[in-house]
């Protein structure tokens, strides 16, 4: 009896020096985890951080120097134009118009934008569509044009009959409205170009000169 109970006491003292190790090595564990985290996600906030300041810093000093940067003088400029009717491409280089000189990036493609909406109106600018700025340093910039060539059908004629503004389609006989402007009313030089037939290729031409010139 004595004996079974002396073998009894030695195993229940085995487990428990077992299960205290057991404990002490989790406990060790779960320290070195908590020591270890905080760091991880201290290096990782760091990285992060340090990444995402300096990708701003980059955008900030880019924009910064984008908006430093001026045409000058000695700045050539380059003219692409694309005809769409065949696809046609010619290259024009030239010295910068002085009205573009002392312009950033965003000053320049304003003025090109302005310009180009004039364009569109100038008679000498035949089949011009649009414009704008695909190069931009203070060496050179580079104005991509796009026309097209392809023959205008239609059309009308501001003729003078007798005395009255009348718009007349391109056989100058078939009367499209009368205007209701005398030509007297007209500046010397326009009157002149009415008397012998001045031709418009679109609506928006013809509208845009009698807006100029009706009271």
């Amino acid at each position: 009896m004595k004996k079974r109970y002396m073998i009894g006491l030695f195993f229940v003292c085995a487990v428990i020096v077992v299960l205290a190790a057991v404990l002490v090595m989790r406990g060790s564990n779960n320290k070195n985890i908590q020591d270890e985290t905080p760091n991880a996600d201290m290096d990782s906030d760091i990285q992060g951080g340090g990444t995402q300041d300096d990708t701003y810093d980059d955008a900030g000093a880019s924009q910064a120097q984008s908006m430093g940067i001026i045409t000058t003088k000695d700045t050539m400029c380059i003219y692409e134009n694309i005809d769409q009717k065949d696809g046609t491409v010619s290259m024009v280089e030239a010295k910068l118009p002085s009205k573009y000189v002392g312009l950033n990036r965003v000053q320049l493609e304003s003025a090109l934008l302005l310009d180009g909406s004039l364009m569109l109106f100038d008679e000498n600018e035949d089949g011009f569509k649009s414009q704008h700025l695909e190069l931009f340093s203070p060496e050179r910039i580079k104005i991509l044009r796009i026309y097209d060539s392809t023959a205008q059908t239609g059309g009308y004629y501001i003729l003078d009959d007798n005395g009255e503004i009348c718009i007349y389609e391109q056989d100058r006989k078939t009367l499209y409205f009368r205007t209701g402007i005398n030509i007297q009313d007209l500046p010397e030089s326009v009157a002149e170009e009415v008397s012998g037939g001045k031709y418009m290729e679109s609506e928006v031409q013809v509208y845009h000169f009698l807006e100029s010139y009706s009271s």
